[in-house]
Order: C-alpha cells, then structure tokens, then sequence
C-alpha cells in the first residue's frame, strides 16, 4: 500500500514537465526563472495568510504543495536548458556537478534545519522565511548574464502540438537520444524505489532497524554523491569516466546486490551497528558511482541538443523519469509483498548490470559520449509525416 501511495505522489508533475518544456523553449529562460522564483515566494505569503485564517485546512497545504511543485518546474526546466548559455562548454560538467552537489548537501542538512526551525520557531515563521527565500533568489537571478544565441520570435505563433511533434521527431530519428531516454527510464525504474521503498523495507522490516539509522545509512548515500560530484567535476576525472560512464550504471547494480550481505550468515545480525555500518559503506559508494555516471549524461545532454528543443527535450525526459519512478516504486511494492527481499535485490542488480552493458555496446551512444562540440545547434528540427 505504501509503494502505491508513493507511487501516485508523482503523477501530478507528468503533464507539467511536458508542456512546461515548450514553453521554456519560447519564453525568456532568465524571464522564466526569475518569475518562477517571485511567483513563488508571492504564492506561499497568499497561502500563509490563508493558513493564518484556518490553520485546520488541510487544503492549504495541498494547494501550497501542487502549486509551489508546478511553478519549480518551470523553473528547474529553464535552469537545466540555461546552463549552456550561463557558462563555457569547459565549465558546465563543472557547474552541473556544483549544482547536484548542493542539491544532496540540502537533502542532508534540510530535514535536521527544518525540524530544528520548527521546534525554535514555529511553522508560522517558516512559511514567511521560505516566501523571503524564493523572493532573494528570483531577485538575485535578474543580475545573471544569459548568453542568447538564438530568436525566438519563429516560435510565437507556432501551436504547441507543433513544438512537441518537433521533439518527437527529433528523438525519434535519433538512436543516441532514444537510447538516452531508455537509460534514464531503466535506471530511475530501478534505483528509485530500490533507495526509497526496498532499502527502507530491509532496514525496518527484515532487521528492526531504528528510523535514526535509516537516516544515517541514507545521509551516506547523499555524502557520497557529493563526493562523487566533486571527483567529476575535475577534468582528468571527468576525461576518464566520460569513457567508462555506463560502467558507473553497472557499479551500482553490483552494489544493489550487496545489501543481501546480512543473509550470507558472515556477521550476527543483531549487531545492529555492524548492520548500519556496512549499510552506510554501500550507500556511499552507490552515491559515489550515481554521480559520476549522471552528471556527465545531463552535461553531455545539455552541449548537444538544439538551444530551441533543449527544454523540451527536459520536460520529456523529467516526464520519461516520473513515469519510470511510480511505476518502478508500484512494482517493487508488490514484489515486496509477495517474494523474499533478496529476489527484488537480485533483479536490481540484473536490470542495471544490463542495461549498462546494452550502452556501452551501442555504438550510437558511444559517438555521442564523444562529441567534443555541439553539432545541431543551427540545424533546423525537422517533422516529417513519417516522424508524425
């Protein structure tokens, strides 16, 4: 019932991503993140005012929850598509890096500041602290300076269901960006819920594990991305995983299949902190290897696809990633329910192992990993009646 549960929480956000993508291409992407950003923190002191009147409405919260989710992803859509025009081609594996880095610090330290601010004061106070937050970022954003190399005043009177037919055919006439697209499909398919509902499965139900040390083993997944973000963020690093990145696919399948480690009958499993500990240690390096195997595909991603599609082709792939994760975290539920944990491990492990070894023998995705330029960028997307 969780992993169903779970699994509807990501629904909403399918039909934002795809049409938030088309409208990142046309708009402003520095318009589009500047105004997400002040809508943003408009919205939650509208919402708080509310919340003030009838602190009991449940409502509110929904609302504050759906709407604060659809305006970030316009803006997390134009962030990824802006990276290019932000930085040098040099500097975006580095950026990325910096970005996801921080990401996962926040996923550390976010749940212990939100609880301690909760404690010292109050709910009330949080909800104007997170309204003056949006409002700094989305003013501090207007002094950023966009590169711009395209115009964009062709898109205007173009019908959306033109833009996302032209997306369609660009990834269906390109084996390297379907495959792409199948890669993250497989990967979050199985990693998600194996993170979010498998491992929390093993630690409470199979061990006893307390919920203190399910924090800690999952702070060491978020301790080793960042380490994994910053080895890749350097140019020797980066140069020699970009060669071997979907061996990093296949690392963490093989770490997946350790967590039956208890069930070798090497350690007493009762010795709760032995448990943790190696728990922590797999977690970590399962971070390390999910850094340095998606930050180089989103920057790759990022450097080859068109200006004018590149947010399309984010809000498709967020909307490939929120399909696979319920989907995934549905399925690992029933699994949970009707066979032995270590089965579920197995096939994690097995699905990623393979799909690792599909990439790395497609030749379409090793030309692509090998690009040193972006060689579509002033070529027109073309819809033909057979892409239609």
């Amino acid at each position: 019932m969780f992993g169903i549960v779970l699994a509807i929480s990501y629904l909403p956000n399918i039909l934002i991503n795809t049409f938030a993508g088309v409208y990142v291409d046309r708009a402003d992407k520095k318009k589009v993140l500047v105004i997400s950003e002040l809508l943003s923190g408009v919205l939650i002191f509208l919402l708080f005012i509310l919340y003030s009147y009838q602190p009991e409405n449940v409502i509110v919260l929904v609302l504050y929850s759906v709407l604060i989710s659809a305006l970030q992803a316009f803006f997390s859509l134009a962030m990824n598509a802006s990276f290019p025009n932000l930085v040098s081609k040099e500097r975006l594996n580095a950026i990325n890096s910096s970005n996801q880095g921080i990401s996962a610090l926040l996923s550390i330290f976010g749940p212990v500041v939100g609880a301690l601010a909760y404690t010292g004061i109050g709910f009330q106070n949080i909800f104007i602290l997170d309204g003056i937050s949006y409002l700094v970022s989305g003013i501090l954003i207007i002094f950023l300076r966009f590169s711009n190399t395209r115009d964009r005043s062709e898109d205007k009177d173009k019908p959306y269901i033109e833009s996302l037919k032209e997306i369609g055919a660009y990834i269906k006439n390109r084996s390297a960006i379907k495959y792409l697209l199948f890669i993250f499909l497989m990967t979050n398919f199985v990693v998600s819920p194996s993170i979010s509902l498998l491992l929390p499965f093993i630690v409470y139900q199979k061990f006893d594990m307390s919920a203190t040390q399910l924090s800690l083993i999952e702070a060491a997944l978020a301790v080793g991305f960042i380490v994994g973000a910053i080895l890749v963020s350097m140019k020797k690093v980066n140069a020699f995983v970009i060669n071997k990145i979907f061996l990093m696919i296949q690392m963490q399948g093989l770490l997946i299949l350790l967590w039956v480690f208890p069930e070798l009958n090497m350690i007493d499993t009762t010795m709760k902190g032995v448990l943790m500990a190696g728990y922590m240690g797999l977690l970590f390096f399962t971070g390390v290897f999910l850094a340095m195997g998606n930050i180089p595909m989103t920057s790759y991603a990022q450097m080859y696809i068109p200006e004018k599609i590149r947010g399309s082709f984010f809000g498709v792939m967020g909307t490939v990633v929120m399909i696979a994760i319920p989907i995934g975290t549905w399925l690992y539920g029933i699994l949970l329910d009707q066979i032995s944990f270590t089965y579920v491990v197995i096939f994690s492990c097995v699905v990623l192992v393979v799909v690792g070894a599909f990439a790395h023998r497609s030749r379409d995705l090793r030309e692509f990993f090998n690009r040193d330029s972006e060689p579509e960028a002033d070529q027109p997307v073309v819809v033909t009646e057979k892409s239609m």
